[in-house]
């Protein structure tokens, strides 16, 4: 993708009969031949991190759960950014709800939420966008990930929330905060903003992290 343009162009990578890895290899090829300066994608193994990150080519992953229309139009106006990079930008906050406005209480399970209020915290205007949640509680909520990104949000507020679903949101420039579970989307946004709320962080990495 050009992001000035929005042209771009389709790279193939043709059958083989190699093993995943040399497949891998090859499509990290063809993606250095392009000139790229990022690769945005849903997973990718450790070596084929580093080798692309070796060639100077940005490594964004755990997007999932939208088109790629979405996913670069979401990269041109936050840069999928690390937290620290987004740092003075204006907030707009996504709560998983059981209703509209305000006064509705919290969704317990983010993998659930057929609801989200997003408010600005300056102004505590809200709007409520309904999503139909994807299955049972603790999968991964695709349909609430893609709301809650073209919301515009960068925050998040939930009792609980899967792993994947917090790394796919974690990539795409939104922090996930966890709340007290019954309490009202006002109180969720009073506590955020006192700095009462703890982030939830999950690494791709932490499994190999608590094997060591």
């Amino acid at each position: 993708f050009d992001l000035d343009t929005m042209e771009y162009v389709v790279v193939s990578i043709p059958p083989s009969q190699e093993s995943p890895e040399q497949v891998s290899l090859a499509a990290i090829r063809a993606v250095a031949k392009q000139g790229v300066s990022a690769v945005i994608t849903g997973n990718i193994k450790d070596v084929c991190r580093q080798t692309l990150l070796d060639l100077g080519i940005e490594v964004i992953d755990g997007v999932e759960g939208m088109t790629v229309r979405e996913v670069i139009e979401r990269y041109k106006v936050t840069g999928l950014q690390a937290t620290e990079e987004r740092k003075g930008m204006l907030t707009r906050i996504a709560v998983a709800s059981q209703g509209e406005g305000l006064e509705a209480s919290l969704e317990a399970h983010f993998g659930t939420c057929s609801s989200f209020v997003v408010v600005d915290p300056t102004t505590m205007a809200c709007e409520t966008v309904r999503v139909e949640p994807d299955g049972p509680m603790q999968e991964v909520n695709k349909k609430a990930i893609r709301a809650v990104a073209q919301s515009g949000a960068t925050v998040l507020i939930t009792p609980t929330i899967h792993p994947e679903c917090c790394m796919a949101l974690q990539a795409l420039a939104v922090m996930v905060y966890v709340a007290p579970a019954g309490i009202s989307v006002r109180e969720a946004i009073e506590l955020y903003e006192e700095g009462e709320l703890e982030q939830s962080l999950f690494s791709p990495f932490a499994n190999l992290e608590d094997s060591d």
